[in-house]
């Protein structure tokens, strides 16, 4: 058996970083929508609210499919390549319009930012620190997967790994609040996980499509039921979540 690299080990523990949940972005305060899907009253027409471990694995199996992999996951892909400021002034701007409901927005902010401050003093790179300058001047918003993308790529990640580990982060944060939000069990959580293995490669090799193809029309599609719930969160008469 060879022996890792040091450069790969270096990598390695980069990713294992960027991924932990334990990553202080404040992550743990966000459901990304999930919240309005745990009420039987905003889980909308014929959806079953999100009350177990089954159901939960379907609605984050689908959030994967029908928003991640053209949004998120394609952004993540076209910030880790971005040349110059123009390139990530362009890919800030578009991940910002295709973000609709605004709590959403918001928390792809509020991550973000926190996520380029930690990035900035653990991981810094000469592409995180650009885009640092540009957020300090009004130029960029400072989204979390574009930080995400920057401090990866910063530490030799390639941009593959970086978008499943994106994927895989945002699922392992998400199905961590379910835990408590449902409530779940633990182990119920660590099943959830291993069976959206599948659906996180097959979100990633989908961003990967969108992003060869530059008249796509899969970047930024959207499911309208799944932005409705985001919007119905600030509705919500008690939340446990910002979003």
């Amino acid at each position: 058996m060879s022996t890792p690299s040091p450069s790969a080990m270096h990598a390695l523990g980069a990713l294992l970083q960027l991924t932990d949940s334990a990553l202080p972005t404040g992550a743990f305060s966000h459901s990304f929508g999930l919240e309005s899907a745990l009420d039987a009253s905003t889980a909308g027409p014929g959806a079953d609210p999100v009350s177990d471990e089954h159901v939960l694995r379907a609605w984050l199996a689908e959030y994967l499919a029908l928003q991640l992999a053209s949004t998120d996951a394609v952004i993540v892909r076209r910030a880790w390549r971005a040349g110059s400021d123009a390139d990530l002034i362009s890919i800030d701007a578009e991940l910002g319009a295709l973000l609709v409901p605004r709590q959403i927005r918001e928390a792809s902010l509020r991550t973000g930012r926190r996520l380029i401050e930690i990035a900035t003093e653990a991981l810094p790179s000469p592409g995180v620190e650009r885009y640092v300058a540009l957020v300090a001047s009004g130029s960029c918003s400072g989204h979390a997967a574009i930080a995400f993308a920057l401090a990866a790529a910063g530490r030799g990640i390639d941009a593959d790994t970086a978008t499943e580990a994106y994927l895989h982060a945002t699922v392992l944060s998400l199905v961590t609040n379910a835990v408590r939000a449902i409530p779940l069990g633990q182990l119920a959580g660590q099943r959830v996980i291993a069976a959206l293995d599948a659906d996180v490669r097959e979100a990633a090799a989908r961003s990967a499509e969108i992003d060869r193809d530059p008249a796509s029309l899969g970047f930024g599609v959207a499911a309208p039921a799944l932005e409705i719930h985001q919007m119905r969160h600030e509705h919500l008469h008690a939340r446990m979540f910002a979003s």
